[in-house]
């Protein structure tokens, strides 16, 4: 009896580990062998940096919750032994307190370590480029924003942000990227990075590019933004082989998507095979990649997770290359 006792111990034990104490990074993984040798240098200089508060506030949380197990699984076994004997339940007060004191003090320091974990995300991100800055709160119109770009033939019925980066490009247009869970009216869920960046010029139509992959049915890759979006097959042999434009100008949608724009979309995905959509229209460009979560204040294991940077990395210098690019085709444009 003692046996099952303490193997039903372990297995709780076990699954509150699992489920609730280990993080969720996104599973999306990246080669690092192909990342850029700038993001090499990026990331050796943020290893650089003093880490040592959040490093004492990880330690804290681990002691933590190496006691709260301990203390839950001595409640289980006392409470069940107790039970099982006829004993007196009072015994199974003590490690009842003791996990209940453990827990507050656990989640205390977890707020500590969230902000903690929030300035060091903030000065990779700086890294990145001094104009970009992050928190993890939402920013102003971003449902609006995320229902205008029409992705798909989803209607949105909720959206949570969990983090969000934000500022300027080098040509001084407003920059956001957040980290989102969108839920649309038939359960449909995209978790992944979703992007705005408002620019100072019109783009006279509605452009959108798919990866291939992404179109279940016609109606997901037109979307619902008119009748009038048509496949546009560009002049690029392997762009068309991996990426889908539908527009509702074919000019327009030739002068966003010039030969080195082509080159430098089709190879992002066949190097990082990151599914993704872009939007061009008005004044916006909107992006979603499918990536599931990309921060996670984790103090289990590796503090930072490399492959979560290397992503954030090469997602962010794409949008801003993107811009760059699109602002360079901006004279071609008629208002």
């Amino acid at each position: 009896m003692i046996f099952l006792e303490i193997l039903v111990v372990v297995m709780v034990g076990f699954l509150v580990y699992k489920f609730i104490l280990m993080p969720n990074f996104s599973t999306k993984k990246v080669d690092i062998t192909q990342t850029p040798r700038e993001f090499e240098e990026l990331y050796n200089k943020f290893n650089e940096l003093d880490f040592l508060d959040i490093t004492i506030s990880k330690k804290r949380l681990m002691l933590f919750s190496i006691i709260g197990l301990i203390c839950f699984m001595a409640f289980l076994f006392t409470f069940i032994f107790t039970y099982l004997n006829s004993f007196n339940m009072a015994f199974a007060i003590i490690p009842l307190l003791a996990l209940a004191i453990t827990v507050i003090l656990f989640l205390l320091e977890f707020k500590k370590f969230k902000v903690k974990y929030s300035d060091v995300i903030k000065r990779f991100i700086q890294l990145i480029d001094p104009n970009l800055t992050y928190n993890n709160t939402s920013y102003v119109d971003e449902e609006n924003y995320y229902q205008t770009a029409c992705f798909d033939n989803l209607q949105l019925s909720s959206l949570t942000t969990k983090d969000t980066i934000s500022g300027v490009t080098k040509d001084n247009y407003k920059f956001y990227a957040s980290n989102i869970s969108a839920t649309s009216t038939d359960e449909n869920v995209f978790n992944g990075i979703f992007s705005t960046v408002i620019l100072d010029k019109t783009i006279p139509s509605y452009t959108k590019i798919n990866t291939e992959n992404l179109e279940y049915n016609t109606t997901y890759a037109l979307g619902t933004t008119n009748s009038l979006l048509k496949y546009i097959e560009m002049d690029n042999a392997d762009f068309n082989k991996v990426l889908h434009v539908y527009s509702n100008d074919r000019i327009n949608a030739t002068e966003i998507l010039t030969s080195d724009m082509l080159d430098y979309l089709a190879e992002f995905y066949n190097k990082y095979h990151v599914n993704f959509q872009l939007v061009f229209t008005g004044n916006y460009v909107y992006s979603r990649f499918y990536i599931n979560q990309l921060f996670t204040p984790s103090f289990i294991g590796n503090l930072f997770n490399k492959n979560n940077f290397a992503l954030c990395y090469i997602i962010i210098t794409f949008i801003l290359d993107v811009i760059d690019k699109l602002s360079n085709n901006m004279s071609n444009f008629e208002e």
